[in-house]
Protein backbone atom coordinates (compact mmCIF):
# COMPACT_ATOMS: atom_id res chain seq x y z
CA UNK A 1 0.00 0.00 0.00
CA UNK A 2 1.73 3.36 -1.21
CA UNK A 3 1.25 6.39 0.90
CA UNK A 4 -0.23 9.35 -1.02
CA UNK A 5 2.23 11.95 -1.51
CA UNK A 6 1.94 15.84 -1.72
CA UNK A 7 4.85 17.57 -2.65
CA UNK A 8 5.01 22.01 -2.64
CA UNK A 9 7.70 23.57 -4.00
CA UNK A 10 8.20 27.28 -4.04
CA UNK A 11 11.16 28.59 -6.65
CA UNK A 12 11.75 32.63 -5.76
CA UNK A 13 9.83 32.06 -2.19
CA UNK A 14 10.41 30.29 1.05
CA UNK A 15 7.68 27.87 2.40
CA UNK A 16 6.32 28.38 5.92
CA UNK A 17 4.63 25.60 7.95
CA UNK A 18 3.01 25.89 10.90
CA UNK A 19 2.10 22.89 13.56
CA UNK A 20 1.06 23.62 16.48
CA UNK A 21 3.74 25.39 18.25
CA UNK A 22 6.51 24.37 15.92
CA UNK A 23 7.39 26.62 12.78
CA UNK A 24 9.15 25.55 9.71
CA UNK A 25 10.36 27.13 6.69
CA UNK A 26 12.52 25.76 3.56
CA UNK A 27 12.39 26.44 -0.37
CA UNK A 28 10.87 23.43 -0.72
CA UNK A 29 8.33 21.37 1.57
CA UNK A 30 6.39 17.58 1.07
CA UNK A 31 3.74 16.68 3.05
CA UNK A 32 3.86 12.50 3.07
CA UNK A 33 0.57 11.93 4.55
CA UNK A 34 -0.32 11.37 7.08
CA UNK A 35 2.20 13.15 9.10
CA UNK A 36 5.52 13.23 8.03
CA UNK A 37 7.17 16.84 6.81
CA UNK A 38 10.09 17.25 4.55
CA UNK A 39 11.90 19.62 3.69
CA UNK A 40 15.07 20.82 2.05
CA UNK A 41 17.00 24.04 0.83
CA UNK A 42 17.16 26.57 3.18
CA UNK A 43 15.33 24.60 6.56
CA UNK A 44 14.59 26.48 9.60
CA UNK A 45 12.68 24.45 12.54
CA UNK A 46 11.57 25.98 15.36
CA UNK A 47 10.13 25.87 18.42
CA UNK A 48 10.15 27.83 21.77
CA UNK A 49 13.43 27.97 22.43
CA UNK A 50 14.76 25.84 19.99
CA UNK A 51 15.99 26.65 16.50
CA UNK A 52 17.77 23.86 14.31
CA UNK A 53 18.77 25.16 10.79
CA UNK A 54 19.83 22.51 8.39
CA UNK A 55 19.93 22.06 4.46
CA UNK A 56 17.29 18.75 4.85
CA UNK A 57 15.24 17.89 7.89
CA UNK A 58 11.93 15.29 7.85
CA UNK A 59 9.46 15.79 10.87
CA UNK A 60 6.84 13.13 11.96
CA UNK A 61 4.16 15.25 13.65
CA UNK A 62 2.18 12.55 15.17
CA UNK A 63 5.33 10.77 16.78
CA UNK A 64 7.34 14.92 16.92
CA UNK A 65 10.46 13.34 15.79
CA UNK A 66 12.31 14.97 13.51
CA UNK A 67 15.95 13.78 11.91
CA UNK A 68 18.40 16.98 10.83
CA UNK A 69 21.23 16.27 8.07
CA UNK A 70 23.55 18.51 6.12
CA UNK A 71 25.12 21.66 7.64
CA UNK A 72 22.95 21.57 10.74
CA UNK A 73 23.17 24.65 13.30
CA UNK A 74 21.11 24.04 16.46
CA UNK A 75 20.76 27.36 18.72
CA UNK A 76 19.14 26.63 22.13
CA UNK A 77 19.34 28.96 25.38
CA UNK A 78 22.62 30.64 25.02
CA UNK A 79 24.49 27.95 23.14
CA UNK A 80 25.07 26.72 19.20
CA UNK A 81 25.97 23.62 18.33
CA UNK A 82 27.06 22.55 14.97
CA UNK A 83 27.31 18.98 12.95
CA UNK A 84 26.35 16.70 10.69
CA UNK A 85 23.60 15.01 12.00
CA UNK A 86 20.65 15.55 14.71
CA UNK A 87 17.70 13.62 15.58
CA UNK A 88 15.00 15.65 18.06
CA UNK A 89 12.46 14.00 20.08
CA UNK A 90 9.99 16.63 21.50
CA UNK A 91 8.01 13.89 23.49
CA UNK A 92 11.03 12.67 25.57
CA UNK A 93 12.94 16.02 25.43
CA UNK A 94 15.65 14.98 23.61
CA UNK A 95 18.26 15.82 21.16
CA UNK A 96 21.36 13.62 19.60
CA UNK A 97 24.26 14.74 17.57
CA UNK A 98 26.96 12.88 15.12
CA UNK A 99 29.79 13.92 13.52
CA UNK A 100 31.89 16.88 14.06
CA UNK A 101 29.81 18.33 16.99
CA UNK A 102 31.26 21.50 17.53
CA UNK A 103 29.72 23.81 20.88
CA UNK A 104 30.06 27.18 21.55
CA UNK A 105 28.49 28.61 24.64
CA UNK A 106 29.86 31.44 27.07
CA UNK A 107 33.52 31.87 27.26
CA UNK A 108 34.05 27.96 25.80
CA UNK A 109 34.19 25.96 22.94
CA UNK A 110 33.94 22.13 22.60
CA UNK A 111 34.56 19.62 19.87
CA UNK A 112 33.48 16.23 20.00
CA UNK A 113 31.85 12.51 18.10
CA UNK A 114 28.64 12.84 19.87
CA UNK A 115 26.38 14.11 21.94
CA UNK A 116 22.89 14.05 23.20
CA UNK A 117 20.90 16.46 25.59
CA UNK A 118 18.21 15.08 27.83
CA UNK A 119 15.37 17.03 29.17
CA UNK A 120 16.12 19.86 26.50
CA UNK A 121 18.65 20.70 29.68
CA UNK A 122 21.83 18.36 29.90
CA UNK A 123 24.23 18.11 27.18
CA UNK A 124 26.29 14.56 27.12
CA UNK A 125 29.10 15.32 24.66
CA UNK A 126 30.67 11.94 24.02
CA UNK A 127 34.16 10.28 22.20
CA UNK A 128 37.17 12.27 21.94
CA UNK A 129 36.05 15.26 23.93
CA UNK A 130 38.41 18.53 23.65
CA UNK A 131 37.06 21.96 25.35
CA UNK A 132 39.22 25.19 25.26
CA UNK A 133 38.21 27.63 27.88
CA UNK A 134 40.26 30.65 28.98
CA UNK A 135 42.90 29.46 26.98
CA UNK A 136 43.13 26.32 28.82
CA UNK A 137 42.10 22.81 27.31
CA UNK A 138 40.21 19.95 28.89
CA UNK A 139 40.37 16.54 27.06
CA UNK A 140 37.54 13.49 28.11
CA UNK A 141 35.48 10.88 26.82
CA UNK A 142 32.86 12.27 28.03
CA UNK A 143 31.73 16.01 29.12
CA UNK A 144 28.39 17.06 30.60
CA UNK A 145 27.56 20.93 30.45
CA UNK A 146 24.20 22.27 31.85
CA UNK A 147 22.73 24.34 29.38
CA UNK A 148 20.46 26.36 31.85
CA UNK A 149 23.43 27.73 34.14
CA UNK A 150 26.25 27.32 31.85
CA UNK A 151 28.59 24.80 34.06
CA UNK A 152 30.18 22.17 33.18
CA UNK A 153 29.77 18.93 35.02
CA UNK A 154 32.34 15.98 34.35
CA UNK A 155 31.98 12.88 35.99
CA UNK A 156 34.67 11.43 33.92
CA UNK A 157 38.61 11.34 34.08
CA UNK A 158 39.83 14.52 32.35
CA UNK A 159 42.88 15.81 31.71
CA UNK A 160 43.23 19.59 31.76
CA UNK A 161 46.49 21.31 29.23
CA UNK A 162 47.29 24.64 30.53
CA UNK A 163 48.83 26.88 27.53
CA UNK A 164 51.15 29.83 28.69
Amino acid sequence: MNKPLLTIFFVAISSIFVVGNINFSADSLTLELPSTIIASGNTTFSRQNINISSNYFSYDTKSQLGKFEKKVLVTYEKSKLQGNLFTLNVNDQIITGEGNIVFNAKDLIAYSNQLIITNFEVLRLKNNVKVIQNGSQIRSDELLYNLKTDTILSNQRVKLIIEE
